[in-house]
């Protein structure tokens, strides 16, 4: 694999896109800079992927809401490709400071791209953006195209940082993409999320550790993909002589219910499903087992009913191909998690 770039600089390496995109870059030869908060870095992903140690991985402090620090790093480093993967990442969280997710998704992207414009003009900016500004849409799959109308505070905030891209693109001429990201999954996410919250339970349910999972919507229906074919992706963007928007999804929705039952599955545990709203449960086939369980705690204020991408685009221009079903994603987290608490 190559990439037309020697150096890049990536903010939020420690998170699950970060390392996924620092191991790909060093494979290819690239030089990579990454920044986390301020404090010790939590490096257990990058330990995971064999790459904390790397020679050509250097990592440092930025407050990415301090645009002086944004644009005396960018001076500093003059990379080639700056990717924007640092932010607030959680939905829930977004709803409980709404104020604080668009500064930290909103805001940052604006310092980083004066930075760039200002000290690196030439490089090429990649922002990790979200499906979720496209709301609720009416029209299934999205694309780029689809209109956009955020309905979550975490889907304004990513908005506001897409819509940067697409204004310093055409205002400045700057290099910059985004990447309309759909869920993307793997063995590296954070046990907050969802889908690594359903591993991980599985996987202790498995070993006899927990008994129930409890989860909210189950009827939201996601298109799940592979992280690393995701970062893939992104980096392939920051080789493009020009700025672009590109949808990265698999194109199949599956419900969150879906995505439970193929985690058990991995497990070896069938689960039938029984009543209906905040009463329904998934008991283990042939016994009365509760496996899953909805607490209305965890039930948002609005949830999307259907968020499925069609990434053409990405396949024609970017060669991008999804490289797991859904089913072999869930058995993936589950045999991670299922190792990781036997070793532990």
């Amino acid at each position: 694999m190559n990439l037309p770039y020697a150096r890049a600089l990536v903010t939020g390496i420690s998170g699950q896109d970060g390392a996924l995109l620092a191991a790909h870059l060093l494979a290819a030869g690239v030089a990579v800079t990454g920044t986390h908060r301020p404090g010790t870095p939590d490096l257990w992903r990058l330990r995971g992927l064999g790459v904390a140690a790397h020679p050509r991985l250097r990592l440092v402090a930025l407050d990415p809401a301090d645009a002086t620090a944004c644009a005396e790093l960018v001076g500093a480093l003059a990379p080639d490709a700056l990717f924007h993967l640092a932010g607030q990442s959680r939905v829930a969280e977004a709803f409980r400071d709404p104020a604080a997710s668009l500064a930290a998704n909103g805001t940052s992207t604006v310092h980083l791209l004066e930075a760039v414009r200002t000290r690196a003009p030439n490089a090429h900016v990649v922002l990790a953006a979200s499906a979720e500004i496209f709301g609720a849409p009416t029209q299934a799959p999205q694309d780029e195209a689809t209109p956009l109308a955020a309905r979550t505070p975490y889907g304004l905030s990513k908005l506001v940082a897409h819509a940067a891209v697409g204004s310093w693109r055409a205002s400045y001429g700057l290099r910059a993409s985004s990447a309309i990201l759909f869920n993307h999954e793997s063995e590296w996410r954070d046990p907050a999320f969802v889908t690594r919250k359903i591993s991980r339970a599985v996987a202790r349910i498995a070993l006899g550790r927990e008994r129930t999972l409890a989860l909210g919507n189950l009827d939201a229906q996601r298109d799940f993909g592979y992280a690393p074919d995701h970062v893939a992706a992104m980096a392939a963007m920051a080789a493009r002589a020009q700025g672009d928007d590109f949808v990265l999804a698999t194109g199949v929705a599956a419900s969150i219910r879906d995505f439970a039952a193929a985690a058990f599955a991995a497990a070896g545990l069938t689960l039938d499903w029984f009543g209906d709203g905040v009463d329904e449960v998934g008991v283990e086939h042939g016994s009365d087992t509760v496996r899953v369980r909805i607490d209305p705690a965890l039930l948002r204020p609005f949830d999307a009913p259907l968020l499925v991408g069609d990434a053409s685009k990405a396949r024609r221009e970017l060669g991008f191909a999804p490289s797991l079903d859904l089913a072999a994603l869930a058995r993936r987290m589950v045999e991670a998690d299922l190792a990781r608490e036997r070793a532990a």
